[in-house]
């Protein structure tokens, strides 16, 4: 049965409809996402994350502040998330503005993570330029050895990020693909309230 997303009266509505779907629908990431940016000299780059925490603010993930993604997130000011769900013939598109979240926030998630997962996140200058495997191996025991027995602290170059929309676009297949008259529903904001439209296929 089709979902009517024009039904919806907030983007956030949506999220959470198709999201706890996709929970029970698959095991494996549901909350993965393509998060692209685009480079000081105009080239458009994409890649995946995780997406941990949905709110009316906006999408949060965390990653390198220094890395490819974060140096170009952070010098526009501006992202773009896509969700995809295959399950559910469904997606959602996101566009705003781009901040790192709180500081404590960041502490909190940091200190969730399994052990190796902070080692990795402390010594990976991500998206530089790494001799070998061998080198990468070696600094990862490294850094574990120094620090065994003792709490590992986040690193000021690793955090949270925030997507915070100013617009949101609802993708939904319809049942008869022959048409591709499929339903889009884009939540635009205007000021302090959130328009609802409907668009082409």
């Amino acid at each position: 049965m089709n979902t009517d997303i024009s039904s919806f009266n907030q983007w956030i509505e949506a999220w959470n409809h198709f999201y706890d779907k996709e929970k029970e629908l698959v095991d494996l990431d549901p909350n993965a996402a393509l998060v692209s940016s685009v480079s000081s000299d105009g080239k458009p780059n994409a890649r995946v994350i995780l997406i941990k925490d949905v709110s009316q603010e906006g999408f949060t993930f965390y990653t390198n502040y220094e890395s490819q993604k974060g140096k170009e997130l952070f010098h526009n000011s501006e992202g773009h998330l896509t969700w995809y769900s295959r399950a559910q013939g469904a997606s959602i598109r996101v566009q705003g503005k781009v901040e790192k979240i709180n500081s404590n926030l960041s502490d909190e998630y940091f200190s969730s993570r399994d052990r190796n997962a902070q080692i990795s996140a402390s010594i990976s200058k991500q998206s530089y330029d790494v001799d070998s495997r061998e080198v990468l191996d070696k600094e990862f025991q490294e850094f574990a050895d120094a620090h065994e027995g003792k709490e590992i602290k986040r690193p000021d170059h690793w955090g949270g990020i925030i997507i915070m929309p100013s617009r949101v676009e609802v993708w939904k297949s319809r049942d008869d693909y022959k048409t591709r008259l499929h339903d889009r529903i884009v939540f635009t904001q205007s000021n302090d309230a959130w328009i609802k439209t409907r668009l082409y296929p």
